[in-house]
């Protein structure tokens, strides 16, 4: 009946959450055959129907829980005893509970808090972990332990002894039924963290419906539901299972330090209440330090550690990115794959999600507010400050991510060293640990084609930076399609010499071996010069994007998308004159993704390519990378009405590969009201090498120059369209 009921609520619940949006993720340890007590923090309190749910589903595991005795009434508690949840005051709760650890027939999910931690006030006094909450201050229920230890030595017992009478009085005692202990089962203890992102309060249609029918408005009620509901609908609920314990673990240590036998009444009583303590402190201890890391997390972290009550935006920003990268470091964290993964656009965008939705709400409960200068104030009093238990979740949401945190040591002195630096040192910490990600991704990729062979420096394809720190101007300039950063050495070189720092990054999957192309994405390239991009940002107060050929590609798609103080796009194509690469490849390619379906080779994979470079460019090149290539000329193609800085498309009139339409195309339909558009006449398609280059190069350092009010030297005369 049970598992019926399971089935059914299965259902329902499934249909509740494509209904809400409800958003569940999970990650660790692989779980122990049952059965299983998972100890896991009580936050909310659906999570009574939710997890049973999500093990039943994720696992086709029958899990039971205690509920608070205030549910047990009407149709749900009628519900609730169908899918085997039972009162906290049922009289024969623990014998249930121990009978199931015995037979192996469900796991538990117990809370040993005893009620939901609104306000997420934890610690752990001289290695004891406690609640402080208006219900409950000090050391948390040890109950679940005591009966976790108690069905374990009940099954060593019978393990260890042949004599029936014995066993039979031992079970007596304890209440438990002989015939139900499954000798070749272990009971393992399973830290169960649950961690919610992002948590807002904020009145929502469902809540406003509900208050108009029932009236719920200043209730503890309609606290709960303004949390519960957002949380189903607009975050998400993450569900980390820690490395499983044996509970025979606990009897063993006991054993070898102490004295005594099972038989003995007294030591087990002694066993029971050293051992249960143990029990419930390492348990809790794993399940705060498990609990998913996230950006709000470190958000309010950085600025309770920072050392000045005045908020700068780009410090903030700064810092975050700093503590974040720190805390990957950190042996063991369960950090949310948002600050593992590409963090550094919240440096480079203003508009990062994340970080404006936590501004927003620390403005909303008052604790940063604006100041004349754009700046914001922050009130550390207000923070701090004491709320209704039942209301802090609603009122003070960011002391209560903070107190999720606060707890754990190493991560708060991390924070705290980390806000004794000036900007300008995190700045340039950032900076060379971005430069350091780049050559990594392209040590790596070289070594994987090369036997090992370490990259030098100066290789072909490693990406260069020229970097003074008096210059205050940046240019991000990207290679091209199968080239490498070598492309742009000599620009780089000429602008330097005249006061502008130049980043070149590489594409992955260039500058090592055309089969790399193959594992990359127009995704990929996207990053690659985004996190170029934001390294120019730290330490330039003016930075540049630009590039040859599709680099310029992709130095477009950013100004749509980020501030820039100039793009300068260099024989950019948005059509190709090769009308066998356009018609060729959306058809290979989908017939080649249709027979690698089946197994079979498809009919044509490489694309020769005859270089006019070939030092630095590929000799062929696989045709999915072409395919991702059109990709980037799509994305252009649809945004280039959004790009408003001062822009300079160069290009050469006779190119044999790309259109020059295109350049009068970006030309015309950008936004920008600085603008220039200059045709060389030239025959090749790599301009920014060979005869004629210093007129590129010089006609580049112009329009920087111009575009910041700065006299240029003379050039040679361009030919305009």
């Amino acid at each position: 009946m049970l598992k019926v009921m399971l089935w059914v609520s299965s259902f329902f619940l499934f249909i509740v959450k494509k209904l809400s949006g409800a958003n569940v993720t999970i990650s660790g340890e692989e779980l122990p055959r049952a059965p299983v007590l998972f100890l896991a923090n009580h936050f909310t309190r659906f999570e009574t129907f939710a997890v049973p749910y999500l093990l039943f589903s994720q696992y086709k595991r029958i899990a039971r829980s205690l509920a608070d005795d205030t549910v047990f009434v009407g149709w749900l508690g009628g519900y609730l005893h169908l899918v085997g949840s039972i009162s906290t005051k049922n009289k024969a709760r623990d014998c249930i509970i121990v009978d199931d650890f015995l037979s192996g027939r469900a796991d538990w999910i117990i809370y040993p808090e005893g009620h939901m931690v609104k306000n997420k006030r934890i610690t752990f006094d001289h290695g004891e972990f406690c609640i402080h909450t208006a219900m409950r201050e000090g050391p948390v229920h040890t109950g679940a332990a005591m009966l976790a230890l108690k069905a374990e030595i009940m099954r060593q017992k019978v393990r260890e002894t042949d004599d029936d009478e014995k066993i039979q009085r031992f079970c007596s005692l304890y209440a438990v039924d002989r015939k139900k202990i499954n000798e070749d089962l272990s009971l393992n203890i399973v830290p169960l963290s649950i961690t919610y992102y992002p948590v807002r309060p904020g009145e929502n249609r469902l809540l406003l419906r509900l208050d108009k029918w029932f009236n719920l408005r200043g209730t503890r009620l309609f606290e709960e539901l303004e949390i519960e509901i957002n949380l189903l609908m607009h975050a998400n609920m993450h569900l980390h299972f820690g490395k499983a314990i044996p509970a025979k673990q606990y009897l063993d240590q006991y054993l070898e330090q102490h004295s005594g036998t099972l038989d003995d009444e007294s030591f087990i009583n002694r066993l029971f209440e050293s051992q249960r303590r143990v029990v419930i402190n390492e348990a809790m201890e794993k399940v705060y330090g498990n609990m998913q890391i996230n950006f709000d997390h470190i958000f309010i972290l950085s600025l309770v550690t920072m050392p000045t009550l005045k908020v700068c935006p780009s410090y903030l920003k700064t810092l975050i990115y700093k503590n974040a990268r720190e805390l990957a470091k950190i042996k063991g964290l369960n950090l949310h794959p948002e600050l593992k993964n590409e963090l550094f656009k919240l440096i480079l965008d203003k508009k990062y999600a994340p970080f404006v939705s936590a501004i927003q709400l620390a403005m909303r409960q008052k604790i940063l507010y604006r100041d004349s200068e754009g700046d914001y104030l922050f009130d550390r009093h207000l923070l701090e400050q004491d709320y209704d238990f039942n209301k802090i979740r609603v009122k003070n949401t960011l002391q209560v991510i903070l107190n999720e945190i606060k707890w754990q040591k190493k991560i708060v002195e991390l924070a705290n060293q980390n806000a004794t630096y000036k900007e300008v040192k995190l700045r340039a910490d950032n900076f060379a640990q971005l430069q350091n990600v780049d050559w990594a991704l392209y040590e790596k990729e070289y070594l994987t084609y090369h036997d090992g062979r370490v990259p030098g420096k100066k290789d072909v394809g490693a990406p260069r930076v020229f970097y003074d720190p008096a210059n205050t101007t940046g240019l991000v300039f990207s290679h091209g399609y199968m080239a490498a950063p070598a492309e742009g050495k000599k620009l780089a070189q000429y602008l330097f010499a005249r006061g502008i720092n130049v980043y070149l990054p590489r594409l992955r999957g260039h500058g090592t071996d055309p089969e790399a192309l193959k594992h990359v994405s127009a995704d990929d390239w996207v990053v690659d010069f985004e996190r170029a991009f934001t390294a120019m940002r730290q330490v330039c107060d003016k930075v540049f994007i630009g590039g040859f050929s599709t680099g310029g590609l992709l130095a477009l798609l950013h100004a749509a998308q980020y501030d820039t103080d100039g793009v300068v796009a260099i024989n950019s194509a948005l059509k190709l004159n090769n009308l066998q690469v356009s018609y060729i490849v959306p058809t290979l390619q989908a017939f080649n993704e249709m027979i690698a379906h089946l197994h079979a080779k498809g009919i044509r994979e490489w694309v020769e390519n005859k270089s006019e470079n070939p030092d630095i460019n590929y000799d062929r090149h696989p045709l999915s990378s072409i395919a991702q290539m059109e990709k980037v000329m799509k994305r252009v193609d649809k945004s280039l009405e959004q790009i408003t800085e001062p822009i300079l498309v160069l290009q050469g009139d006779t190119d044999p590969v790309v259109n020059p339409k295109s350049a009068r195309l970006i030309y015309r339909r950008v936004h920008s009201s600085m603008k220039k558009l200059i045709i060389f006449p030239r025959k090749n398609h790599i301009i920014v090498t060979g005869t004629g280059e210093e007129e590129v190069f010089a006609t580049v350092h112009r329009f920087i120059n111009d575009v910041l009010n700065k006299p240029s030297e003379i050039i040679t005369p361009v030919t305009l369209p």
